[in-house]
């Protein structure tokens, strides 16, 4: 049976959630009444439109980012993240969106510690090989070991380590973007992800939400672009909208496209 690790006392979220009344905790209580009374009296707002938060959300995860580094350096909950990628339009906390939009793009992505939920690493390595990646090729791009990677595709876990976690996010934006080269061994991976129903990259709206629901009308793998169409346009300014409708494509893969070729993000990508 699992436990959840209780926040560390001097927090809020201990004194109100967990009903700790040590003095660090009835301070913490004391201190966030005090900043709400403040809010109100001053007509400051708690909640903000996520919109901006989103969209630097989106850049983190162009730059290889998970949610679970973005959560860990921004000191909030995973869920938290996937929350504001999933559902345009949420209001969050003011200092929720102050905490991510103070994480700079050139600033090293922590890793997290222990183990992490699976789902998001087992989808991914199966959208792979609906691509035709094979296994034995994302181990070696990734620099994990190959039976832990079947294991995970295969879902036989359900926690995987943070790093091996990281690691097939990276294989991932470099390689969902295109189908493998054609070969006997692609073909396998391919019929083998058929046999088993797995959905590619398209249908996840949010690969890392264990609650999120595959689109099945979206195509297994993403229209192709090239990237120095992808380029130009984007050096005009045009965002990953404009750039997608003129190409026939969603933004989403002109976001994955930029990302593996390293294109800079246009005005309102």
């Amino acid at each position: 049976m699992s436990t959840r690790t209780l926040p560390d006392h001097g927090q809020y979220s201990r004194y109100i959630r967990h009903g700790c009344r040590c003095d660090l905790c009835r301070a913490a209580g004391r201190s966030y009444r005090l900043r709400l009374a403040y809010d109100h009296t001053n007509g400051v707002a708690r909640r903000v439109d996520s919109t901006q938060v989103r969209v630097h959300l989106e850049r983190l995860t162009a730059h290889d980012w998970t949610q679970d580094q973005i959560a860990a350096a921004a000191g909030v909950d995973q869920s938290t993240v996937s929350l504001i990628m999933s559902r345009p339009g949420t209001r969050v906390r003011r200092s929720t969106a102050a905490a991510i939009l103070d994480i700079r793009l050139d600033q090293d992505a922590p890793v997290p510690r222990g183990l992490v939920d699976a789902t998001g690493s087992r989808r991914r390595l199966q959208a792979l090989m609906v691509l035709g990646h094979t296994l034995p090729e994302i181990a070696r791009r990734a620099g994990a070991a190959e039976s832990s990677l079947q294991q995970t595709v295969d879902g036989r876990w359900a926690r995987i380590k943070s790093v091996t976690a990281t690691k097939v996010a990276r294989v991932y934006r470099q390689l969902s973007v295109t189908r493998a080269p054609e070969s006997r061994f692609a073909e396998q991976a391919r019929n083998h992800a058929m046999a088993h129903g797995w959905y590619g990259p398209m249908a996840w709206d949010d690969i890392d939400d264990p609650t999120c629901r595959p689109d099945p009308t979206e195509p297994s793998a993403p229209a192709s672009v090239h990237s120095a169409d992808v380029s130009e346009l984007a050096g005009r300014g045009l965002d990953d909208a404009e750039i997608g409708r003129r190409l026939g494509v969603s933004p989403r893969t002109v976001l994955r496209a930029r990302a593996a070729h390293g294109i800079a993000a246009g005005v309102a990508a």
